[in-house]
């Protein structure tokens, strides 16, 4: 098995309370229902990432643990500089995958969204709890699928 990674944006977050700061965020009904959907597809296709990296944020992390029910035991890191990460950011996080390992790199857009473009040379939309599923082959990040809530699940996903 090459390396993998995943890039995944966190679940629908909850913009209800406006006393919270941005990073405070939790997830609202539709992000606690989208995430384990999203974990289980995940390991249905044997996707299941044995270390995360993680932004430090309440969406990231309440994502986090709303999948790992689906993966297993896992480790996982959070880091602050994944909260509104730059491009090279997560292409650093990706260099750090090692082999034969399944990486997930959980952050947030516009990052997520334009490393996808960088890596494939195409927009692709990344809304909430999307994942962009790579593998390394010859030097080189090929994406092998791109999978979104609404597409899996039905139009019926939005609350």
């Amino acid at each position: 098995m090459s390396r993998r990674v995943i890039l995944m944006r966190h679940a629908k977050s909850d913009w209800n309370d406006s006393s919270l700061t941005d990073h405070q965020r939790p997830l609202n009904q539709r992000g606690k229902r989208d995430a384990p959907r999203m974990a289980a597809k995940l390991a249905e296709l044997g996707w299941q990432p044995s270390r995360v990296l993680t932004s430090d944020s309440q969406r990231t992390m309440e994502t986090l643990n709303l999948m790992k029910s689906s993966f297993g035991d896992i480790s996982y890191e959070p880091l602050s500089e994944l909260y509104h990460p730059t491009v090279p950011t997560l292409f650093t996080c990706m260099a750090s995958s090692q082999p034969e390992e399944t990486l997930m790199v959980l952050a947030h857009n516009p990052a997520t969204e334009l490393a996808v473009y960088e890596l494939t040379g195409e927009y692709h939309p990344m809304p909430t709890a999307a994942c962009a599923l790579f593998i390394e082959q010859g030097g080189t990040w090929v994406c092998q699928k791109i999978m979104r809530p609404k597409e899996l699940f039905g139009k019926g996903n939005q609350s």
